[in-house]
């Protein structure tokens, strides 16, 4: 495949990856003008799960959908939005962990649902810029007990939903769950729910975190929360995720276009500017891992 080809191929791959992203947006859109438990049971079960085999598949093709998760905005009512990112982000660090295929529809479609319960939860609440009073916060903190309520015929998932914001450590809620008592599922959802809301921006926060940024700050103050198979499989995934700007030893900036599971710190990396931000006329790649003269300084 010569680079026009190649060019090509990636552009399609962006636009399938963006209009099965645009197509689960409007599946949650729909459902938000439903209310009740029967509507959302339907919602996961009839519009959600047949979408899975593909969602999955378009995420391990690298078919743009990525792309949309880490580069993209949310807008103020962001739940739809937030609810497919999380699912694709738990895909990336559950493939990390080694679950096979059939093995990630169970947790894709939880996160796809972990914040179900946030429909029950007035918005002006959660778009709220000024800080929460103690009451709105005990109101948000309910959401995890709306979601289980919704979805208790399907007691796995509802599980999991119930457990999303509960911690390693016991502090979290709303049941003060620790260790194994809660699902490994819970913990991927509850990582990437993290993750996704520190590199968007939120009605309480302007600053949008890097994905370098924002995995320093779960480092920094979430290692104790969560086990360490899943910390380690959210840094090696999304320490420098392709498509990240950055900046190397040299000066020069570059692209990552593929990660390092095993070393995420030298991911493969294009080569753009030099380090007076002037743009080669020929990009050049280099592996990080082979080549030691070079070595990532900073996220941009």
């Amino acid at each position: 495949m010569n680079s026009g080809q190649r060019a090509r191929h990636g552009k399609r791959q962006m636009v399938i990856g963006e209009d099965l992203y645009n197509h689960l947006i409007d599946i949650w859109n729909k459902f938000g003008h439903a209310k009740g438990g029967k509507s959302a049971l339907d919602l996961m079960g009839e519009r959600l799960k047949p979408q899975l085999p593909q969602f999955i598949t378009s995420i391990k093709g690298d078919e743009g959908i990525m792309e949309k998760v880490l580069f993209g905005e949310e807008p103020e009512m962001y739940l739809p939005y937030h609810g497919i990112n999380v699912a694709a982000l738990v895909v990336k660090v559950a493939l990390g962990m080694g679950y096979s295929d059939d093995e990630l529809k169970r947790p894709a479609l939880a996160a796809l649902m972990h914040d179900v319960g946030m429909e029950k939860i007035p918005a002006q609440i959660w778009i709220k810029k000024e800080a929460l009073s103690s009451s709105e916060v005990g109101e948000i903190r309910k959401h995890p007990l709306y979601g289980d309520e919704l979805l208790k015929p399907i007691d796995d998932v509802a599980q999991v939903v119930l457990q999303e914001h509960e911690r390693m450590d016991g502090t979290g809620y709303p049941q003060g769950l620790a260790g194994k008592d809660i699902h490994e599922f819970a913990y991927l959802i509850g990582i990437a729910d993290i993750y996704n809301s520190l590199i968007h921006i939120r009605p309480y926060r302007e600053k949008r975190y890097s994905s370098f940024e924002a995995i320093r700050e779960i480092v920094t103050k979430e290692k104790e929360r969560f086990p360490s198979s899943v910390l380690k499989s959210l840094v090696a995934s999304f320490l420098f995720p392709v498509g990240s700007r950055v900046e190397l030893n040299n000066g020069e900036t570059a692209e990552v276009v593929e990660g390092n599971m095993a070393s995420p710190m030298r991911p493969v990396v294009k080569i753009t500017h030099d380090k007076n931000d002037r743009e080669y006329d020929k990009p050049r790649v280099v592996d990080l891992d082979r080549d030691q003269r070079f070595f990532i300084i900073r996220s941009l």
